[in-house]
């Protein structure tokens, strides 16, 4: 199998491009050699955001394929478009050599904070800031992220049912330590992921659960290194950037 689209012809580029998208969802996922390809686009159209989206379209490259290449002698007897052979290029390479959602991000500076802070500390960071989720911190190990909406919406609950008489003194009194324990949003909106992570893949954690930021660290665990955070905000761009590719 070629490794590179640099061919001659078009059909040779579009052969070269279906094999590789081909053997890479079979390696990814695991699939054995004996399923279509068909079947192979149907079923990793529910793993992954990228062939869900051209699904269609690469179910109808499969019938394209047998059409150029002769079912017995695998000789070409069709050209295929240009568009065509840029299509299912431009889906293998992303399957085949995804970018990272790390690369993606590398530069906006993240802000986190410590535990011990007030919540006084966390709404000054995030106005001046500019961020609506901040990751917390316990020396070294990420304990929770503060989210700028969940907040909001706590506060204006316990402002309701009477349970915070001052806000003042809850702000300068209450640390962040405090109020994620209290309220139980340590973990349920956020997951962790490692600099390995896919674009893909990360898209795919938001479509698949509910959540409110991304955390990015070297290894995937809440001690490694923090080296970014992708919020729902981030999904347009994150597309955007898999369109391109």
């Amino acid at each position: 199998m070629l490794s590179n689209f640099q061919t001659n012809t078009l059909a040779e580029r579009f052969v070269n491009a279906y094999n590789q998208l081909d053997h890479s969802l079979r390696t990814q996922y695991n699939f054995k050699t004996n399923i279509s390809f068909s079947d192979l686009i149907r079923r990793c159209a529910t793993l992954n955001q990228v062939i869900r989206a051209y699904e269609d379209d690469l179910i109808d490259l499969a019938r394209l394929r047998n059409a150029i290449i002769h079912s017995r002698s695998e000789q070409v007897i069709a050209e295929p478009h240009e568009d065509i052979v840029q299509l299912i290029e431009k889906v293998a390479r992303i399957i085949s050599t995804p970018p990272l959602v790390a690369d993606a991000i590398k530069s906006v500076n993240v802000a986190s904070i410590s535990c011990d802070s007030v919540l006084r500390d966390y709404i000054i960071m995030s106005s001046t800031r500019g961020h609506s989720n901040i990751p917390v911190y316990k020396r070294d190990m990420l304990i929770g992220v503060m989210q700028r909406h969940t907040f909001l919406e706590i506060l204006g609950r316990n402002l309701a049912e009477d349970k915070v008489k001052s806000i003042d003194k809850y702000v300068m009194e209450t640390t962040l330590e405090q109020f994620l324990k209290d309220n139980n949003t340590t973990t349920h909106h956020f997951t962790i992921v490692s600099q390995n992570a896919t674009i893909e893949q990360v898209i795919e954690l938001f479509s698949n659960r509910k959540l409110s930021a991304v955390i990015i660290t070297n290894d995937g665990t809440s001690g490694g290194k923090l080296l970014g955070i992708v919020t729902t905000a981030d999904i347009v761009d994150l597309m955007q950037i898999l369109e391109g590719y």
